[in-house]
């Protein structure tokens, strides 16, 4: 089988995985539509099993085709390592896939990438959105880099190096969550709760909070990033469950209050890789520049 498998018919398959469709994967790819077509039929006759099932709009992996993509990204992720290795460069170079929750990027993420691009100008950084479950399901499934998440997974195959404490503090427009310290939750029984949604752990954890005080019907709003959950916030349409780093600003501002009485819930956002895989050169800076930065903003913190 090894002797038939080659990068452009597995770099296609990945295509064609991520995009759902033949035609978005050929236009990404700069080919004509028939040549990725052409590389799957050569993939599915080597595999011996389809690879993909043909939908009404797109496609979708068919069991054959989920067994194959972690074989995938590694086949890609291990040529791309030894390209790296005979370039001879004195800088990484190259494409490093990282995802983090939105609610850590938005108020983390914008003080180490400017340091960081101008340390190393030939990485490209590939930043996506995701939760903590999916996030540690595309870093064993090697779809991606690295990820950061805000608690550790403690799944067999990852590694997790702890990058800062951080804690989920619940929060509401002032007028609310006075009400809350003064009359107990139950004066806000029919209060919305503002999340990300039920892939987010923050959300899993308010539902179990809500439950904890007999309001275990509470009605939910979902937004899919902080910025929208703390505008519905301070117009006084609910309460959320947010890490205080993503609030801090608001807080201070007095925008937003915090519900003193409840006790805040410790969180560790930290970085996720694959364990016993070798890192690509661009990845293992990204790495290391990540550890640094942030052991040496808990430095400045401590101190």
């Amino acid at each position: 089988m090894l002797d038939q498998l080659d990068g452009r018919s597995m770099k296609t398959f990945i295509t064609v995985m991520e995009e759902k469709s033949f035609s978005k994967a050929a236009l990404k790819l700069g080919y004509v539509q028939s040549t990725v077509t052409m590389h799957i039929h050569q993939l599915e006759q080597t595999m011996g099993q389809p690879l993909f099932r043909r939908l009404p709009r797109g496609v979708e992996l068919t069991a054959a085709g989920r067994e194959v993509a972690p074989y995938a990204y590694r086949y890609l992720q291990l040529g791309e390592s030894l390209q790296d290795k005979l370039s001879g460069l004195s800088e990484p170079k190259g494409v490093v896939r990282l995802r983090a929750l939105e609610s850590f990027c938005v108020p983390l993420l914008p003080r180490l990438l400017p340091s960081f691009f101008e340390q190393y100008p030939l990485i490209q950084l590939q930043l996506e959105n995701g939760f903590q479950r999916d996030i540690t399901q595309d870093v064993s499934a090697y779809r991606i880099d690295l990820g950061i998440v805000p608690r550790d997974p403690e799944t067999r195959h990852i590694t997790f190096i702890p990058l800062i404490r951080d804690e989920l503090i619940w929060v509401g427009a002032p007028a609310l969550v006075q009400r809350i310290e003064l009359e107990g939750w139950e004066s806000v029984a029919n209060t919305q709760v503002i999340g990300f949604g039920g892939r987010c752990i923050y959300q899993t954890m308010a539902s179990l909070f809500m439950a904890d005080k007999g309001q275990a019907l509470f009605s939910a709003l979902e937004f899919e990033s902080s910025a929208m959950i703390k505008q519905t916030l301070m117009v006084g349409m609910g309460l959320s469950l947010m890490p205080l780093t993503a609030v801090a600003d608001e807080l201070q501002a007095g925008k937003l209050m915090r519900v003193t009485q409840e006790q805040g819930i410790p969180l560790e956002h930290g970085l996720i890789y694959r364990s016993g895989k070798e890192l690509s050169p661009p990845a293992q800076a990204c790495k290391e520049y990540l550890v640094s930065f942030f052991s040496a903003l808990n430095e400045r913190v401590s101190g």
